[in-house]
């Protein structure tokens, strides 16, 4: 394995991302024998279950490809909610610090005269969790996002009247508190759907998505490039199944089976009568249909027409065969293979290395080609 610092790197290091954003998620196929289905349905529990089951429209295999879909989602959102959570209240505490002093959470105007009594309630909670003596940044920490979020209800308006764009600095003009509360409302209720570890299939997530990255944003756009850089979000939503069982996300998606098999010993002018317009796409397969070679109706071309240069301009290509243009041509590095099951951000990856022209897509079990991405034609 690649490493530089104890880390992998290159192709080893994104086989390993792949792996972290994939988890719930998994390349070989859950058996869901009869009574592992009944035993899985009664760890997660019937009513739980039900949800997926009317979703999947009483396809079982299908509700458990949603409950996995599901919980990858739900873990796309862990990140992204960590940084909008800890630079909400970050954000809110500089301000209570500067207006309330430093022990804000013991200021006797702030309980008073600014909490309602339910934000009081949540804040004395918080106290007495954290313990005797706590500091504020431990209290802090304690302090749930539903209270964080709720100083931006209404009656909060005085809070913010003259300190929100201090605290949220890349406000327009003529935005105030309740863009705020815009954004931290729907994103606070989200929250504790994926918290309780409730179904959000039919939720609008890229919507929340967005809204995280404008609250973080509206603070530090710096810290939002980052979160949206790290953000695995896009890739996890599509792999949302399909009730046949597919992925739109996987490189089988995308493979056009229409490419030309052919044999080493095929010859030149038999595979001329198989090239068209539709198949520019060459396999060379072995007796088992496992591919040997992959190359390009251009790299016939340009084989044929180097050996007309050094036969005078005239060539039989009854003459050559497949692999006499394999040999020449040098196509090791031009092309390469991988399961068809593969994520197709990292069949993406493949064709985006310098040399490589073609990815051609294998079966897993029997190692046979089942499809071809041509680098100049690739549509992903």
């Amino acid at each position: 394995m690649s490493k530089a610092h104890g880390k992998p790197v290159g192709p080893v290091r994104l086989l390993w991302s792949s792996y972290l954003r994939n988890m719930a998620e998994s390349q070989v196929p859950f058996p869901y024998l009869p009574a592992q289905l009944q035993a899985i349905r009664a760890s997660i529990s019937e009513p739980r279950f039900a949800t997926y089951l009317a979703k999947g429209g009483n396809h079982e295999e299908y509700a458990m490809a949603l409950y996995l879909y599901n919980a990858r989602v739900a873990k796309a959102f862990l990140y992204p909610l960590n940084v909008a959570e800890v630079t909400l209240r970050n954000a809110v505490d500089g301000i209570l610090v500067a207006r309330f002093g430093a022990n804000w959470h013991q200021d006797a105007t702030f309980r008073d005269q600014t909490l309602t009594g339910n934000g009081l309630a949540t804040l004395d909670k918080a106290i007495q969790r954290a313990g005797a003596g706590a500091a504020r940044d431990q209290i802090v920490a304690t302090l749930t996002f539903d209270f964080w979020s709720n100083l931006f209800r209404p009656e909060y308006g005085g809070l913010w009247r003259t300190t929100v764009n201090i605290a949220f600095p890349h406000l327009q003009h003529g935005e105030s508190r309740q863009e705020i509360q815009n954004l931290v409302k729907p994103i606070n209720v989200f929250r504790n759907r994926v918290a309780h570890h409730e179904p959000v299939l039919d939720l609008n997530v890229t919507d929340i998505h967005a809204k995280i990255v404008r609250l973080i944003e509206l603070r530090c756009a710096e810290t939002a490039t980052w979160m949206k850089h790290h953000s695995t979000l896009s890739t996890v939503v599509r792999t949302r199944p399909r009730r046949d069982g597919t992925n739109a996300n996987t490189l089988a998606a995308k493979l056009d089976p229409g490419f030309v098999p052919v044999r080493p010993e095929t010859g030149l002018s038999e595979l001329a009568e198989l090239l068209d317009e539709k198949h520019q796409a060459i396999i060379c397969l072995d007796d088992d249909g496992r591919p040997i070679a992959a190359l390009t109706v251009v790299d016939a071309i340009r084989f044929i027409t180097e050996c007309a240069k050094r036969l005078g301009g005239m060539i039989d290509l009854n003459d050559h065969t497949v692999s006499d243009l394999v040999k020449v041509a040098n196509l090791a590095d031009r092309w390469t293979q991988m399961d068809d099951a593969t994520p197709l951000a990292l069949a993406v990856k493949e064709l985006q290395k310098p040399r490589i022209q073609i990815l051609v897509g294998i079966e897993a079990a029997s190692g046979k080609a089942t499809g071809a991405i041509l680098r100049a034609h690739r549509r992903y």
